[in-house]
């Protein structure tokens, strides 16, 4: 018989201590995103899979934990990500006509580990605007990336941003096969000139020399920006994407002026789905990106509104298995007595929000990750809070 207090690969509990930072954080990362003015969302945790999967390519089907739905039979999928659900929500459910800023907190499960990262359950938090084009709405989002990264105490913040606008204008002209778009994202992602050259032997020079240039194109941003000026083609599509590189470097740096900014045009890996801005943040000692936004402008497509959406999402038990920010947690403790005046002191206590810890009779020794630092004691005739010796 297996022990039944094993959970399964790469699942874990959060235990006090660390849960608690993780409440924290949550609460507080909410908090800043109200104060932006985004709505809370809550999606369920299972849907048909059809809806789990729209738009977001190969990988995450196999990622996603499936069932068979015992009401109706259909194919049930446990979702592995967020992002495909608010989209439901704004395109389907809200089906507002202007802008709609949307945030979210959810645990998600993946069927394996992604490299790099530890557990296949997440707790996602994440905030998405719909229904702006604009270069205003990823800076928006992006700039709460970093306010969430900043609220955990992190260290210093490394942005890498690139851009899928100038390669899907390329591909989508190809008419390639899903095989072939994938093998040109893995080439580019690996750096492997030889491997694009073989791949685009038979292509036009004008896209071969365009992604081929792409290699050279990462570093500290304003450098790349320049070397881009020179070395992309003169098209209104490479104008749009520097024009929005631009921009977007301008804004995050305005507002965080202590985050290091690089630009990768080759980093495209694994956002086929997506079509404008990309940004992954990377923090120290962590080997891959702790948080990841972009924009997705078909993400509603296949709801029947395919309207502009970009948007992030950060991992908050990875959040704060770095963070270094001190959760202390002062408490009183008090004694087990029924009498109306202690019962009356602790209430009023609680009510101001102090926690107080009732010592059951015989156990007196409380072990806990709070910090008992005072305790009510009987004294000159009423209940009195005095530090605890």
């Amino acid at each position: 018989m297996s022990n039944r207090w094993l959970l399964p690969e790469n699942i874990a509990d959060v235990l006090p201590g660390k849960s608690n930072l993780v409440e924290i954080l949550r609460r507080e990362i909410l908090d800043v995103f109200q104060s932006y003015g985004y709505e809370l969302v809550i999606p369920p945790m299972l849907e048909y899979i059809e809806s789990l999967l729209t738009a977001t390519g190969s990988d995450m089907d196999l990622q996603t934990f499936k069932l068979v739905d015992q009401v109706s039979g259909r194919t049930l999928g446990l979702r592995a990500d967020m992002t495909t659900q608010v989209a439901r929500i704004d395109a389907h459910i809200l089906n507002r006509q202007n802008i709609a800023r949307l945030c979210y907190a959810g645990t998600t499960l993946q069927t394996r580990v992604v490299p790099g990262i530890f557990s296949r359950e997440q707790l996602q938090v994440g905030a998405e605007v719909y229904g702006y084009q604009g270069i205003e709405a990823d800076i928006e989002v992006i700039k709460l990336m970093i306010e969430a990264l900043k609220i955990a105490q992190v260290g210093p913040i490394t942005l890498d941003v690139t851009h899928a606008g100038l390669l899907k204008d390329i591909l989508d002209k190809k008419h390639l096969s899903v095989e072939d778009i994938s093998e040109v994202y893995r080439y580019l992602q690996a750096k492997d000139k030889s491997g694009l050259q073989n791949l685009m032997h038979s292509w036009d020079l004008v896209a071969k020399n365009t992604i081929l240039s792409l290699l050279d194109l990462s570093g500290d941003a304003q450098q790349v920006l320049t070397q881009a000026h020179k070395t992309l083609p003169k098209s209104e599509v490479s104008k749009k994407v520097l024009n929005d590189l631009e921009q977007f470097c301008l804004g995050i740096k305005k507002s965080s002026l202590d985050i290091k900014l690089n630009i990768d045009l080759a980093d495209l890996d694994g956002f086929q789905y997506h079509t404008g801005i990309l940004c992954a943040a990377y923090v120290p000692q962590y080997p891959v990106a702790i948080a990841r936004g972009g924009r997705y402008d078909q993400v509603g497509h296949a709801f029947g509104r395919s309207r502009p959406a970009t948007g992030f999402s950060v991992d908050l038990i990875a959040l704060a298995g770095l963070s270094t920010k001190k959760v202390i947690t002062p408490a009183i403790m008090a004694p087990w007595d029924d009498s109306d005046t202690l019962r009356n002191m602790i209430a009023s206590l609680r009510s101001q929000g102090e926690v107080v810890i009732e010592s059951f009779p015989g156990h007196e020794h409380n072990e806990s990750t709070m910090i008992c630092d005072r305790c009510l004691v009987f004294k000159d005739q009423t209940w009195q809070v005095v530090p605890k010796n």
